[in-house]
Order: C-alpha cells, then sequence, then structure tokens
C-alpha cells in the first residue's frame, strides 16, 4: 500500500523545481552579471539591470509553485495531517531550494552581491505566498512580477542610488532593505497559515 506521504509527493513537482532551480543557479552565477536594458522612470544613458535580479525572483517563487497539485479541489477540505504534511514540504523545498542556489551562485558572484542576493529572494518568496494563499498556488508568481516591474521601473532614483524600498538593489548592508524583506516573509507566512478554517477559528475567539 502506497503510504499517505508517497502519495502526497507524487502528484507534487518537487524534483522538477530542484532541477529548475539547479539550472536557475548555473544561469546565475555564470550569466547574472550580464546588464539587459529595461525602461526605467529615470532616464540616465540606458538604464540596465544585471540579469541576477530578474533571475533570482524566479527562483524564488519556485518552491511556492510547487504547492500546485492536480488534486487541490480535493485538498481544499484539509486534514491535520495533510496541512502538516504541506508545511514540512514546503519548508523543506523552501530552504533545500535557497541554499542550492545560493550556494551555485557563490562559485561566481561576489559576497556582496550574493547577500543582495539572499535578502532579495526572502523577499521574493514571501510576496509568493501571499499571492499563493489569495489567488491559488499556480498564481503565485503574479504578486512577484507585478512588484518586480514596480521596483525596477522605479525604483532607480539616479546616480547609482535607488530608493530605500528597492530591496532587490539596494547595498548589501542596507538596514531598509533587510527589514522590508523580513517583513514580507513574515507577511507571506502569516498569509500561509491564515488557512480558511484557521481563520473562522480566530473570528470565534473575537
Amino acid at each position: 500500500m502506497t503510504s499517505p506521504l508517497r502519495l502526497f509527493l507524487a502528484v507534487r513537482p518537487a524534483r522538477t523545481v530542484l532541477a529548475v532551480t539547479v539550472l536557475l543557479g548555473a544561469l546565475t552565477a555564470w550569466f547574472g552579471l550580464v546588464q539587459t536594458t529595461i525602461p526605467m522612470a529615470v532616464q540616465e544613458g540606458k538604464p540596465t539591470i544585471p540579469l541576477w535580479r530578474m533571475i533570482a525572483m524566479g527562483a524564488a517563487v519556485l518552491p511556492v509553485l510547487a504547492l500546485t497539485s492536480p488534486l487541490a479541489d480535493l485538498e481544499q477540505v484539509t486534514t491535520q495531517r495533510l496541512r502538516s504534511m504541506q508545511r514540512r514540504y514546503l519548508a523543506g523545498l523552501s530552504v533545500g531550494c535557497a541554499a542550492i542556489y545560493l550556494f551555485i551562485c557563490s562559485i561566481m558572484l561576489h559576497p556582496a552581491v550574493l547577500t543582495i542576493t539572499a535578502r532579495s529572494w526572502i523577499a521574493w518568496f514571501g510576496l509568493a505566498l501571499i499571492a499563493g494563499a489569495i489567488l491559488g498556488w499556480r498564481l503565485a508568481w503574479t504578486l512577484p512580477s507585478g512588484t518586480a516591474l514596480v521596483l525596477w521601473y522605479w525604483g532607480y532614483s539616479g546616480n547609482q542610488h535607488y530608493q530605500w524600498w528597492e530591496f532587490s538593489a539596494r547595498p548589501h548592508d542596507d538596514l531598509p532593505s533587510l527589514v522590508l524583506s523580513v517583513a514580507l516573509l513574515a507577511a507571506g507566512l502569516a498569509a500561509y497559515a491564515a488557512t480558511p478554517w484557521r481563520r473562522r477559528r480566530w473570528s470565534r475567539r473575537r
């Protein structure tokens, strides 16, 4: 008889996500410093950003997308055991993906750039959790993508300076960016924890 854990893993793309994470890490390590032109509100010369800033967002969203299941409709009537497996799955996969991605990136990226990458990873991950909890795990990419457009278009203030909320580009030792990234992660974890049945229980306690 197949165990519940095997059934749980069988309908989720964990192996694919890990493989893609390795690929994104390799792309970041080898091509991450390549500059690409994008539109920006401040037209200073030819606005560009390094590719690692784009790839890091994709790598952070992957673990949340991996919560997608073809049995999602059935799993809406969730049990405590299923929810516990989902938590362990998300925790293990997110930590594993982050460790794999950052380790591969460290081969080529400067430690300062690697620190910014790690900081932005947790922010993108938090945004993906918020979107996934509200819109469904298949659409976890929507909020990070929309936020990225705002950051990359309006975040640059000129003369190699960025707005305080541009967590994907501020210096590695910038405290406001770190606080913002941690706050986004905390908001994402709170959104994930706020299941419909838990929200009903909280409302009854008030």
